[in-house]
């Protein structure tokens, strides 16, 4: 967890709680609950939820949109994190199951083709040497 996400946290719920769901980002705060003004700090935090698909930015007003009003009334920005984490690491793990199957698998189908070569050798060795003590059996 940065600084910068738990800035979006607080802020993004504090957009949530409010009534008409916006709120100026010259308003925004730290975990403190201080102002986070100083150096545009509050503009930067605004943005960063803007490109995370969370507010919409007009001017100086964050408006709340779709998106970040599910990721609240989920359990905040933190926890969507969480989740996205979890289930990245769900995938990779998935990734290196299906992997490791495949690799399995083209292994015992090249072994499984080495015996079966041997085979295909020793029943045409097989045939040959019928053939030939029938040959000689005529004789």
């Amino acid at each position: 967890m940065t600084e910068i996400d738990l800035l979006i946290n607080i802020n993004l719920n504090k957009i949530y709680e409010n009534e008409s769901k916006q709120e100026y980002y010259n308003y925004f705060i730290d975990k403190d609950g201080n102002s986070i003004n100083e150096n545009h700090n509050g503009e930067i935090i605004a943005y960063e939820m803007q490109n995370n698909g969370l507010i919409r930015i007009n001017g100086e007003n964050c408006h709340l949109i779709k998106f970040g009003e599910e990721v609240c009334k989920n359990g905040g920005w933190l926890k969507y994190l969480e989740l996205q984490k979890k289930e990245e690491k769900k995938e990779n793990n998935d990734k290196i199951i299906k992997e490791t199957q495949e690799k399995i698998i083209r292994k015992e189908t090249i072994e499984s083709f080495k015996y079966d070569k041997w085979g295909f050798y020793l029943a045409i060795t097989s045939i040959l040497i019928t053939v030939l003590l029938e040959l000689l059996r005529k004789k």
